[in-house]
């Protein structure tokens, strides 16, 4: 047979292998059509490109921080997959300027904010600093944790490139006006603390009881307040040397340092007693109003500011990220984004390797 058909072993061969060859392309060319679907750009930031697979992965942590009160300020009449976008495009603007910036965010820098956080909080089991975390941030730890390379980016770009400004003489004038409940007047009071002697639940009930009983004594001669403030019965020292006297102090630098005291304070008029109440040191307390008055706006000035200001950082910083998009190189290739957005159409397409 060979002889009969001299060099038809070569020309089989090849025939096997270009057979060979289509239906290897062909069984490529059905798996990739899907992976460039899904790989298919949405946008490029800088030399970073964002996917359909990175959109994919997104939507989960947007929902879950939409919950939170670190993705405020979303313009809700946008629709869902434009808002998703605009999340990737505006992370990747900050790492393209934190890159810029030489701020480098690994696993050693996040373990060394942990502990830095920790010794902030007093805290010094793992596990009861993620439930903290949680307790606080109002997410998962694991969520939290795949926040913060981004969060300490964007502490480091606000004190080096985020203009400051400073909330106007108006804003804080409103802000008084609404919380003059909590900074508009200062209080004197007397307190008596008792604190138990362990967490034994005998404990409690014996300081409660004692608590209670003091209470009753008082209210049927609120003149005795001061002498019972001023006795062993105050275990607080500095308290008793004082006869239980905090003298004037406003309710808004109150609030911030002993904020249930300044709970209970705000609720009884002048020459009335408290019910008893914990403070945050878990003592058992009971206050006495002895006076009220005005507190004047200048007085408490500085402390608004500085509230203000923090509520504004967020607010700063996102406005500072779309400003900041004009100097990074941004190409959209999404439809939907493009049709929403009014972005004039642009014909490169791209797909990942």
């Amino acid at each position: 047979m060979l002889g009969i058909f001299p060099g038809s072993s070569v020309s089989f061969s090849r025939k096997i292998a270009l057979f060979s060859g289509i239906v290897s392309l062909s069984v490529f060319t059905s798996e990739i059509r899907p992976a460039e679907s899904l790989n298919k750009i949405i946008a490029t930031v800088g030399n970073q490109s964002i996917s359909e697979l990175d959109f994919d992965d997104a939507q989960d942590k947007y929902q879950k921080l939409s919950n939170t009160k670190y993705l405020k300020n979303e313009d809700m009449r946008k629709s869902l997959r434009t808002r998703i976008i605009d999340f990737l495009i505006d992370r990747a603007v900050v790492d393209s300027i934190a890159e810029d910036e030489s701020i480098q965010v690994n696993e050693k820098r996040l373990e060394s904010e942990i502990e830095k956080r920790m010794e902030f909080m007093g805290i010094t089991s793992r596990k009861q600093f993620e439930k903290a975390v949680e307790s606080s941030s109002g997410m998962s730890y694991e969520l939290w944790y795949t926040e913060l390379p981004y969060q300490i980016k964007k502490t480091q770009l606000m004190q080096y490139k985020v203009p400051n400004h400073p909330p106007s003489d108006k804003d804080i004038r409103a802000w008084y006006a609404q919380n003059r409940e909590k900074v508009g007047f200062e209080v004197q009071y007397r307190q008596i603390a008792i604190a138990p002697n362990n967490d034994s639940i005998t404990e409690e009930s014996r300081i409660h009881k004692e608590a209670s009983e003091i209470k009753k004594s008082v209210l049927s001669d609120p003149a005795s307040f001061g002498l019972v403030a001023g006795s062993p019965r105050n275990t607080d020292a500095g308290l008793r040397a004082r006869k239980g006297l905090i003298d004037w102090i406003s309710s808004f630098e109150l609030y911030k340092t002993n904020r249930s005291v300044a709970v209970a304070l705000s609720t009884i008029p002048v020459g009335s007693v408290s019910e008893v109440f914990r403070d945050e040191r878990k003592r058992y307390c009971i206050v006495k109003v002895e006076g009220k008055r005005p507190t004047p706006l200048e007085n408490v000035r500085q402390g608004i500011v500085n509230l203000l200001s923090r509520e504004k950082e967020d607010e700063n910083f996102m406005k500072w990220v779309r400003e900041s998009r004009s100097t990074v190189p941004i190409q959209i290739f999404d439809e939907i984004y493009k049709k929403e957005n009014k972005i004039p159409d642009q014909q490169e397409t791209f797909t990942l390797d």
